[in-house]
C-alpha cells in the first residue's frame, strides 16, 4: 500500500500543469490582434470556416475584449494568423 501511495505522490508531482479551458480549444495562446498572450479568463470568438457539411467551427483567443470585437466584425483577417499563432499584419 505505501508503495502504491509513493508511486501516486511521484506521478501527480511530475505531470505537467494543466491548460486552462480556453487554451485547450482555441487554435492559438498569441492574439492574432495584439500580438500578446490570451486571456484565458475571456472566451474564445468562434467563426464558422466554409458552409455546409464541410464547415468547421473554429475557436480563436484573444488578448482583450477589443480585440474580440476586432475578431468578430473582420473574422477572415485574423483566422490565419491564429491558425500559425501570431499577430496578423
Amino acid at each position: 500500500m505505501t508503495i502504491i501511495r509513493i508511486t501516486l505522490m511521484a506521478l501527480i508531482f511530475t505531470l505537467p500543469p494543466a491548460l486552462s479551458a480556453a487554451e485547450q480549444s482555441t487554435i492559438n495562446s498569441i492574439c492574432p490582434v495584439t500580438g500578446k498572450a490570451i486571456d484565458a479568463a475571456l472566451p474564445p470568438v468562434i467563426i464558422t470556416l466554409g458552409k455546409g457539411e464541410k464547415a468547421q467551427k473554429v475557436m480563436i483567443g484573444v488578448a482583450d475584449r477589443a480585440a474580440a470585437d476586432k475578431v468578430k466584425a473582420n473574422p477572415s483577417a485574423y483566422v490565419e494568423a491564429a491558425k500559425v499563432n501570431r499577430k496578423a499584419p
